[in-house]
């Protein structure tokens, strides 16, 4: 699924709150790429599809309790008017992508993001409340997506993490894209730790492989600290990365160390 070298990606993002991203989406790398033209951003208020003169788009749910629920109406409206297609008409099109924030997605990582920096297009749309009428997942092919295991007061903030994640890959984005292969999680490692000038500070040294110049040695050097990062604070990831034998077996030593200095603090 690769795009065209011509092709322009698109977002829209769907929301209630357009403001939000008055500058949240105009700062830094993102803001630049828009301006440059790398892709494109379109804010659309979902209150423009509503169909009372209130331009309601929620309500409460059926079979009571708190919380209100956000309508099916509008956001089909609103979907339909940007061009997509329900689920009976489709084409199963995986260079366009429909993705809600929900609570109750899939998690949003680094694989997500490099899969859908391939589309063409992704249209967002910021969940709200106790969440969307069921009856849009079954009307529209729609990624349910979650940035996080907490709860916030809007999609907006989701949104904006994966258009900043998603477009940071696209080509042109980022002045060495060389920099975006060495970040963590694009190899289910966290990055290694890294240093500036002065390579003195009070009395903190960088380590000696890094003013090495030795570039084979500065590789292995990052590797192993990746890897003891992961061991640290994410040991999850370890389960997953590709490791070969000598490297797994300094990865279970090391958390083998760890659970033992933890048992003791206990």
């Amino acid at each position: 699924m690769n795009r065209a070298p011509d092709q322009k990606m698109k977002f829209d993002i769907v929301t209630l709150f357009p403001d939000y991203f008055n500058l949240s989406l105009k700062q830094s790398l993102i803001g630049k790429a828009v301006n440059k033209q790398l892709f494109d951003i379109g804010i659309v208020q979902l209150r423009d599809f509503a169909v009372d003169k209130h331009a309601t788009t929620d309500d409460t749910p059926f079979g009571g309790g708190g919380g209100m629920v956000m309508k099916v109406e509008p956001i089909d409206r609103c979907l339909q008017n940007l061009g997509h297609q329900r689920r009976a008409v489709s084409s199963g099109d995986e260079k366009t992508r429909i993705v809600l924030t929900s609570a109750a997605g899939k998690p949003f990582d680094q694989k997500m993001a490099i899969r859908y920096s391939l589309c063409d297009r992704i249209t967002i749309i910021c969940g709200h409340y106790l969440g969307v009428d069921e009856r849009l997942l079954e009307l529209y092919d729609i990624d349910e997506v979650s940035i996080g295991d907490y709860i916030l007061s809007g999609g907006e903030p989701a949104a904006a993490v994966m258009v900043d994640a998603i477009g940071r890959l696209i080509p042109g984005v980022l002045g060495n894209f060389e920099s975006a292969l060495e970040d963590s999680h694009m190899n289910d490692l966290l990055g290694a730790p890294c240093y500036t000038r002065p390579a003195e500070y009070e009395s903190f040294s960088v380590p000696d492989a890094l003013m090495s110049g030795n570039l084979a040695e500065i590789k292995a050097w990052r590797r192993r600290e990746a890897i003891c990062k992961c061991a640290t604070t994410r040991p999850d990831l370890l389960e997953r990365a590709e490791l070969n034998e000598d490297e797994r077996a300094f990865a279970r030593k090391l958390r083998l160390d760890i659970e033992h200095s933890e048992r003791n603090e206990q």
